[in-house]
């Protein structure tokens, strides 16, 4: 009878490592024996059968060829994504300066090293909140309160800073405001006898910009989680029928307080600060705002 010869696979059987959600296989190098400790399943073909003519001549007997195993592999280092690479040194942040209309800058910060931090921009007294973007950018009109500009930018353990000359400030009149930023007030210029809500009211609720032909405009700064809040108002220096005026809203939280604050204004050459106090009614007198007035711009000390 002829010897039948089967055909078997042997199929590795997979361990599934629910640990890391990984798959590993586990199988034996071609010609080694493999390991009894992992399972395996063989499976037969059926019909594969195979008919072998009985030999002529008796064949000599070969000797059994010696498996080598595989030379060992040099020790390979770690995979690129597993070495640890020491971040490299942070860019210093960048302050760069462009003049603008109305007498003031366009100041451009660039610090990639501080994403979504909390900046100062300062200026002639003047320190201005400002938050970066998540790429650690901003840009913004700034009002020039010097002819020779400075300005400085603020951050955790970083500054810069960047001059600019600024010949277009006599023809503006600007005062700044520096309040508690919960504060609520709002400086407002009330342009040829306007009233309140009216079209030459200028304030932070209606600021216009430094290219209007209407008048003056609002400049505003705040943050939360800032030191203070500044607003800005300038005006052409030809314009003389108009009032300034602070209006703080009575609440809760500022009732039966004292509002400190400041205010600054470039006169000629130099810049005067001056301190700011309103008293707030007591609580319980009803709800409502306080109006302050604010000095106005003497045109012959703006003029110099």
């Amino acid at each position: 009878m002829r010897p039948i010869h089967k055909i078997a696979m042997v199929c590795t059987t997979f361990v599934l490592a629910a640990a890391t959600g990984h798959v590993m296989q586990t199988a034996a190098p071609e010609g080694l024996r493999a390991d009894p400790s992992q399972p395996v399943t063989a499976a037969v073909m059926p019909g594969a059968r195979g008919h072998l003519a009985a030999p002529a001549l008796s064949l000599p007997r070969l000797t059994v060829p010696v498996m080598r195993r595989p030379a060992a592999e040099a020790a390979l280092g770690p995979l690129p994504q597993d070495i640890e690479t020491a971040p490299g040194a942070c860019a210093a942040p960048q302050l760069q300066a462009a003049l603008a209309p109305g007498a003031s800058v366009r100041l451009t910060v660039l610090a990639p090293c501080h994403p979504g931090a909390l900046a100062e921009i300062r200026h002639a007294g003047l320190r201005l909140p400002v938050r970066l973007s998540e790429d650690g950018g901003w840009s913004g009109l700034v009002p020039a309160f010097a002819e020779q500009a400075l300005f400085q930018l603020g951050l955790p353990g970083a500054t810069a800073t960047v001059t600019l000359a600024v010949p277009t400030l006599p023809t503006v009149n600007r005062i700044a405001v520096i309040l508690p930023p919960a504060s609520g007030a709002e400086l407002h210029g009330y342009e040829y006898g306007a009233a309140p809500g009216s079209i030459g009211d200028v304030s932070a609720a209606a600021p216009r910009d430094a290219e209007t032909r209407l008048g003056g405009w609002i400049t505003s700064f705040g943050q939360p989680g800032a030191a203070q809040a500044v607003q800005i108002y300038s005006a052409p220096a030809a314009m003389a029928d108009l009032s300034l005026v602070l209006e703080a809203p009575v609440t809760p939280e500022s009732c039966g307080k004292d509002l400190q604050g400041a205010v600054l204004r470039p006169l000629g050459s130099r810049t005067e600060q001056v301190p700011l106090s309103l008293a707030m009614p007591d609580c319980g007198d009803g709800d409502g705002a306080v109006m302050m007035p604010l000095p106005g711009f003497p045109l012959a000390v703006a003029a110099n």
